[in-house]
């Protein structure tokens, strides 16, 4: 699938209230408001032409739009298939300490070791769900409808959903249990890349490794950082195997609406 990718701007093509600028002019305005910092990474990749780093900065503001895309999706299906599966192993767990039954809504209430795992992340999950209900405006679909088990999903970072995996390294028997108990079962097409049995990684750490190097990836591109030195081939190709390992046609749909690798060959400076 075609993808229509904005031309890079330079400085000559910039007009003002004013009429046109001179490219020194604007290079000069641009560079002072960016910051010297910002801009410290983009210059020591053309050698210290100012013009053509603004050229540079803006194909990576064009990269981080084009992955933010891709991410956005990954997020959003693997925080479903894992709260899928979670909410049929919470309520098979039976009662807690004061004999109230665990339910479905584990959010609410998280059986051991999902309780213990998550710590740290629920209160305030929970209270940026009562304050974006709280932000709703004057005829809101949901003005007066309670906290949900959605909204305070929707409130967990994508970093959390790392933090449920086993990594290679020993010594996390409560992520390792929950992963063998309830979420291998998110990402029931693990087993299909021939690469995963050539490689003989257990499937838990592939999908750790490319959840840790997407959630520093999605940050990145957050803090609108420098993507120079990313392995855009293998971020893309971390995003699409997630992908894959919970729903090959999810895949392939994310696969002809990304815009990565047609960016990533638009760079002026290489």
């Amino acid at each position: 699938m075609l993808h229509r990718i904005a031309p890079v701007v330079t400085t000559s093509d910039v007009y003002s209230e004013a009429g046109f600028m001179s490219e020194r002019t604007v290079t000069v305005e641009v560079t002072r408001y960016l910051s010297a910092p910002r801009l410290a990474p983009y210059l020591a990749e053309v050698g210290g032409d100012p013009a053509h780093a603004l050229a540079l900065y803006h194909w990576n503001l064009q990269l981080g739009s084009a992955f933010q895309e891709v991410l956005a999706v990954v997020e959003v299906v693997v925080r479903n298939a894992i709260d899928e599966r979670l909410r049929a192993w919470n309520v098979t767990r039976g009662s807690d300490p004061a004999g109230l039954p665990y339910s479905t809504d584990w959010t609410l209430r998280p059986a051991p070791p999902l309780s213990g795992l998550l710590r740290t992340a629920l209160g305030p999950a929970t209270a940026h769900a009562k304050r974006a209900k709280a932000s709703r405006e004057p005829g809101h679909t949901r003005m007066h409808a309670p906290i949900s088990h959605d909204d305070v999903l929707a409130q967990l970072s994508f970093s959390v959903w790392k933090k449920l995996l086993p990594p290679a390294a020993p010594g996390n028997p409560g992520r390792q249990k929950l992963w063998s108990n309830a979420l291998v079962q998110a990402f029931p097409q693990q087993g299909v890349p021939v690469a995963n049995q050539s490689l003989r990684t257990p499937i838990e750490n592939l999908v750790y490794d490319r959840m840790e190097r997407l959630v520093s990836l999605r940050n990145r591109v957050a803090h609108m950082e420098s993507l120079l030195q990313v392995n855009v081939p293998a971020r893309l190709s971390d995003s699409l195997s997630l992908l894959a390992y919970v729903s090959p046609p999810t895949r392939d749909w994310c696969a002809g609406i990304s815009r990565v690798t047609e960016v990533n060959a638009a760079r002026p400076v290489r």
